[in-house]
């Protein structure tokens, strides 16, 4: 389901997954920072901060097997994310973006406090062309 829904490729060799997840959680650049999501002793996902500059940055999360999505682990994993990016990196105002099918998603932006502010463009989600809806967070992360 996680690999459908992002539009990746399905059925990956061991070996390779392995590579990917390793590369998508090492890899670092100034303006970008991702971080393993762990539950139970198991990489399950990741959060990240991309285009990081002048106090801003993009908010990313994904959590991949469907079987732990409805538990509050990616909001907990998002408030950990937003809280390093405000208090290690100075980030104050963070964006984000996600399908207006992705239902998940979007309350887990409303519980974080981010407020709609466009729906432009369209991309595949669930294999249906699904509009994109972008987020804002004005509001000074302390506390999440």
């Amino acid at each position: 389901m996680f690999c459908e829904a992002n539009g990746w490729e399905k059925d990956r060799e061991a070996t390779e997954l392995h590579k990917w997840w390793t590369y998508c959680v090492k890899d670092t650049k100034p303006d970008f920072c991702r971080m393993g999501i762990e539950y139970e002793n198991r990489l399950i996902g990741y959060a990240d901060l991309a285009c990081i500059r002048d106090g801003s940055a993009e908010f990313g999360i994904a959590i991949g097997e469907s079987a732990l999505w409805g538990r509050g682990l990616g909001t907990q994993s998002a408030k950990s994310m937003m809280a390093y990016g405000a208090d290690v990196l100075g980030i104050s105002n963070f964006s984000a973006e996600t399908h207006e099918t992705n239902l998940r998603s979007r309350k887990m932006l409303w519980q974080l406090g981010f407020e709609e502010v466009g729906k432009e463009g369209y991309e595949e989600y669930l294999g249906e062309n699904s509009r994109l809806i972008q987020y804002v967070l004005r509001k000074k992360t302390e506390g999440l």
